[in-house]
């Protein structure tokens, strides 16, 4: 009997899979740049808008270097200047963003 998947699932599945082989292949980097030109990282901006709402739950799970990806894909920019650099304070105001714009319950 065959298994019938959504797209839906297909997405949240793909998307898991991509955050373990960039977590995997970035974790001895340091330079965010670097990080961002993996693959999977790469892959991950490629699936646009509809990754948005996963990364957002992921930085809420585990604040991570998600902005470059965040910032590619919906053209904006939320974190105030003095937070730069302060991966913590950035994935607040993401998370607040991703809450005011619909793709996190509020």
């Amino acid at each position: 009997m065959a298994t019938v998947t959504t797209p839906e699932f297909d997405l949240h599945e793909r998307f898991a899979h991509l955050v373990a082989q960039w977590k995997e292949k970035s974790r001895h980097m340091s330079n965010t740049a670097q990080m961002a030109m993996l693959k999977p990282y790469q892959q991950i901006i490629g699936l646009g808008e509809r990754a948005v709402p996963l990364i957002l739950q992921e930085l809420q799970r585990e604040p991570d270097h998600w902005f470059w990806a965040l910032e590619a894909i919906t053209q904006a920019n939320p974190v105030p200047p003095e937070a730069a650099g302060r991966v913590q304070q950035m994935a607040e105001a993401w998370i607040a963003w991703g809450k005011q714009q619909g793709y996190l319950a509020a």
